[in-house]
């Protein structure tokens, strides 16, 4: 594979704590040489476990990235048996606009990897991450939430493994994470997201669905907080064992199939039925999408397909048709 194009400014194989830059390249009409800074911290000490923890995948996802920022200030080498490598503000261009997608290039970085290093910005900067920062891991998470568009119900996600070790030690640092539920999914477009190219390296990888609504939730602040430390101890990097949160063992969920999707037929506003965290039930009310081009027309009901939680939920108003505007959740 091609060498990565991306310049660390500084050392990844060195003791200490240092805070730096990712220069990639980015060749503009008023700056043929130009890069852009992605913002990165390294804190090592001694032997030990490589952890690599990254925000910003999408730019409009807030927890993690306040989350690694409170991080990136107060781990000390000192209290680290091993490497923590911070990436909080991981798409940097998106996290600085706002944006789930780049506004440099239109991609959704999280569909970028493996990446390219003679491809567009978004892919040269995740063959960085996919080709020199993950070959150094032990463990893997990348804090997501449901950005502008989606609520979710705060969680640690990993991926349905056909590898039963492998499975059982992903669980394991998901329970450490501590979050409110643990879903364990066959993802939707998989293959090209930051946790399956971790899964392909063996890294122990996951991610996670932290809030959402384009805002920064105190309460889900607070368990992204904790989690991440708590991933660090389970580690083996920090001392001391992960911190039970206030709500008992993380609940083990999924979402098998199309028919936990409530989809929305037509563009339009969406007026949800339920709360999200609702039990709710196979055939009965979902909502209602209203037509604002069609004034003189009833809105169009919509029903669940199965019974569950009520996991996920549209936050924005307006939906294009093929938008999920609820998601239900199911027990292992």
């Amino acid at each position: 594979m091609a060498a990565s194009p991306v310049v660390a400014e500084l050392d990844l194989g060195k003791n200490g704590k240092q805070v730096g830059h990712l220069r990639v390249p980015r060749s503009r009409d008023d700056s043929g040489w130009g890069t852009e800074l992605v913002p990165i911290v390294s804190v090592a000490n001694g032997s030990g476990p490589t952890v690599l923890l990254t925000a910003g995948n999408h730019g409009d996802e807030y927890e993690g990235q306040v989350a690694l920022l409170d991080l990136a200030r107060s781990l000390r080498a000192e209290e680290v048996q091993g490497r923590v490598i911070l990436l909080p503000a991981m798409h940097y261009p998106a996290c600085a606009a706002g944006k789930r997608l780049s506004p440099i290039d239109g991609r959704d970085f999280n569909r970028c990897f493996p990446g390219d290093p003679f491809g567009t910005f978004a892919q040269v900067l995740a063959h960085f991450v996919d080709s020199v920062l993950l070959p150094l891991c032990d463990f893997q998470m990348d804090l997501h939430s449901g950005g502008t568009g989606m609520d979710i119900l705060p969680c640690a996600v990993g991926h349905a493994l056909d590898e039963p070790e492998m499975m059982r030690r992903t669980l394991d640092m998901a329970d450490a994470f501590g979050a409110p539920i643990t879903m364990v999914l066959r993802e939707v477009n998989a293959g090209p997201t930051l946790l399956a190219s971790a899964e392909r390296r063996g890294i122990v990888a996951l991610s996670s669905e932290l809030g959402g609504g384009g805002r920064l939730h105190a309460g889900n602040l607070a368990i992204t907080r904790r989690g991440a430390t708590n991933v660090l101890r389970h580690a083996g990097v920090l001392p001391g064992q992960p911190e039970a949160g206030p709500y008992g063992p993380s609940r083990r969920m999924t979402v098998p199939d199309f028919s936990d999707y409530v989809f929305a037929p037509q563009d339009g506003i969406w007026e949800a039925a339920d709360p999200l965290g609702s039990a709710v039930e196979a055939g009965a009310p979902a909502g209602r999408l209203h037509l604002t081009e069609a004034p003189g027309r009833d809105a169009i009901p919509l029903a669940y397909g199965s019974s569950g939680l009520l996991w996920c939920v549209r936050f924005a108003g307006r939906v294009r048709a093929g938008d999920p505007v609820a998601i239900v959740a199911h027990d292992l």
